[in-house]
Parts: structure tokens; C-alpha cells; sequence
């Protein structure tokens, strides 16, 4: 009887944490409203990555072109910042989070990033740092329809 219960227990785990993977992707809004990142997740590397589709810069329709002029490779200094990727490389980290890489637009560097959900899964911090997230800068995120 305790071995059912055990295995009962174990499958609602594991079910709980595929249902999390779901909640993170999707379409995200910045907290400052100028940027919409696209969340999801590549089955073969067992990472999510996040790509830029639609910052208020880079808006075309609007007449506003944002280059990546400060990246690091001159090679990509001339790419449009629409569909580049901004997150990179998290991986599940428990229930409500998430730890991998965030690209910074503006200054053209890559940092350290722990993202958490919110436990209504609408909302997400996202802490970019250099060495640990004492150090670092936080952003609350908002979920959107696609």
C-alpha cells in the first residue's frame, strides 16, 4: 500500500514540473512595455531561449530601425534587433525557476539570469547579474497573449 501511494506521489511530480515547463513559455512584455520576447523551449538541448518580436526601437511599421551596433562581434553589428535571441540557455532550476543567459540590447553584453515565475504564472523577475544575483538588476516581466 505505502509503495502505491509512493508511486502516486512521484507521478504527480513529475507532472506538476512538465506542466511548469509550459507556464514559462509563451509571450513575455517588459516591464517598461517596449520589448515582447517569445519564450520556448528546444527538445534536443533540453533549453528554453527567448527571441526578441517586437521592440518599440526597432518597430518598422513605425519608421524605427534598432541595429545591434553594440554587439560584441562586429559581424552582427548590423542585424536588426527583431529576432534576435535574448535569452539563452536556461534550464529548470525547480518549480518557478529558471537560470541560463540574457543578451542586453543597449550595451551589447551577456549576463547571468535568474528567472522566476510568479505563482499565478502571469508574471516573471527576471534578474540579470555579473557573478551572483546580489549583484545584479531585476524586471518584472508580463504574460501576453501571442
Amino acid at each position: 500500500m505505502k509503495n502505491i501511494f509512493l508511486l502516486l506521489f512521484i507521478s504527480f511530480q513529475f507532472a506538476a514540473n512538465a506542466q511548469a515547463n509550459k507556464e514559462v513559455m509563451g509571450t513575455w512584455l517588459s516591464e517598461n512595455k517596449k520589448q515582447k520576447v517569445k519564450v520556448f523551449y528546444v527538445e534536443s538541448l533540453k533549453k528554453y531561449y527567448g527571441k526578441i518580436t517586437w521592440i518599440y526601437e526597432d518597430d518598422q511599421e513605425a519608421g524605427r530601425t534598432m541595429l545591434d551596433v553594440n554587439n560584441p562581434n562586429p559581424a552582427l553589428r548590423n542585424r536588426r534587433m527583431t529576432g534576435t535571441l535574448m535569452m539563452m540557455d536556461f534550464e529548470q532550476e525547480g518549480r518557478y525557476k529558471y537560470r541560463g543567459y540574457v543578451y542586453d540590447p543597449i550595451s551589447g553584453k551577456k549576463y547571468r539570469c535568474l528567472l522566476t515565475l510568479r505563482p499565478d504564472f502571469k508574471a516573471a523577475e527576471i534578474r540579470g547579474y555579473i557573478f551572483h544575483p546580489w549583484i545584479g538588476r531585476t524586471e518584472i516581466a508580463t504574460k501576453i497573449a501571442e
